[in-house]
C-alpha cells in the first residue's frame, strides 16, 4: 500500500494511510481509465475514533501514471504530533513494471518538517532533495537501492497486476530516500460485494506485510524497527477497463495500533 515508506509513514497513522491508500488508487493502464479521478477516504482507529481524511487523485494511461495524495489529521492524531502530509509520483510502465520518474513527499512530525525528492536517471533512485539529512540514520547500501521503487509506484504495479490477473501475489523492493523496505502481497479470497451500489460485484481480499531491512535510525530499537507491519485490503474488481477500486484497508501502525481506511464516497472526475 506518500504509502508505506517514509519516517512519517512509519511513525504516524495518518501518513501511513496516505502512502498506502494513495498507492492503491492505481489501476491498469487502459483507455477507459485514462482520466484523472479523485477519491476520499476516512481514517479511523478500529473501534471508531476518527483520525482524519485522505484525498488522492490518480491518472493512468497506456504509457504511464500520475498519483497525488494528501492527508488532513483530526485532533486525535494531532495530539501525538501528526500534521498534514502530501506526496506525489509520476512514472511510466516498463517491461518489468512501474518505472518512476519523480517522487516527492513532504509534511511534518511533532513540529519538524520533512521533505524528500527523488528522481531516477537511467532507472537508479537518486536523492535530489532531503530535509533533514540522513545523518541520524545508517546509510542504505547501494546494492539495496538498485532495482527499487517508491511505495506509490510499487503498489501501482501491484494494482495493475490485479486488473490483469485478478491476483495480488508478489513482492516489491521499496526505497524512499531514507530507508529500504520490502512489501509482500498475498491473495486471500475472492468475495461477492453487496450494498455497495454500482460497485456490487466481485472483490479481492489481499493481505500484506511491510518490513524495513535497512536505513535504521541510530537510536532505533532494532527488534521493534525490523518487525513487519501487517494489513489487508479489499479491492473491488470492475468491468469494461475501469480500474480496480480499493474499498477498505486495515494496517498496523507503531502509534495507533490497527487503523482502518474506508472509502467515503464514489470516485469523481478531478477538475
Amino acid at each position: 500500500m506518500t504509502g508505506i515508506a517514509s519516517r512519517q509513514a512509519h511513525a504516524g497513522a495518518i501518513a501511513a494511510g496516505a502512502l498506502i491508500a494513495g498507492a492503491l488508487v492505481c489501476a491498469a493502464p487502459s483507455a477507459a481509465s485514462a482520466r484523472e479521478m479523485r477519491l476520499r477516504y476516512a481514517v479511523t482507529v478500529l473501534g471508531g475514533v476518527s483520525l482524519g481524511e485522505i484525498e488522492m487523485t490518480a491518472m493512468l494511461d497506456r504509457a504511464g501514471y500520475r498519483i497525488a495524495v494528501s492527508t488532513r489529521p483530526y485532533r486525535a492524531a494531532q495530539l501525538v504530533g501528526a500534521a498534514e502530509q502530501s506526496g506525489k509520483v509520476e512514472g511510466r510502465w516498463g517491461r518489468g513494471g512501474p518505472e518512476p520518474r519523480l517522487y516527492q513527499a513532504n509534511g511534518s512530525w511533532r513540529g519538524r518538517a520533512y521533505v524528500s525528492e527523488m528522481h531516477y536517471p537511467r532507472g537508479v533512485p537518486t536523492i535530489r532533495r532531503q530535509e533533514p539529512s540522513n545523518e541520524d540514520r545508517e546509510a542504505v547500501p547501494p546494492e539495496l537501492i538498485r532495482g527499487t521503487v517508491d511505495s506509490l509506484s510499487g503498489v501501482a504495479g501491484m494494482l495493475k497486476k490485479v486488473a490483469e490477473t485478478e491476483s495480488c501475489d508478489g513482492s516489491t523492493a521499496i526505497y524512499d530516500g531514507r530507508r529500504r523496505s520490502v512489501a509482500v502481497m498475498t491473495s486471500s479470497a475472492m468475495v461477492q460485494l453487496s450494498g455497495q451500489g454500482s460497485l456490487n460485484g466481485r472483490a479481492l481480499n489481499c493481505g500484506f506485510t511491510v518490513r524495513t531491512i535497512a536505513g535504521f535510525r541510530h537510536e532505533d530499537d532494532r527488534e521493534v524497527a525490523r518487525r513487519p507491519l501487517k494489513g489487508s485490503v479489499l479491492i473491488a474488481l470492475r468491468e469494461g477497463g475501469a480500474f480496480p477500486l480499493p474499498l477498505r484497508f486495515e494496517v498496523e501502525t507503531r502509534w495507533f495500533g490497527t487503523v482502518a481506511v474506508q472509502l467515503a464516497g464514489p470516485p469523481v472526475a478531478a477538475e
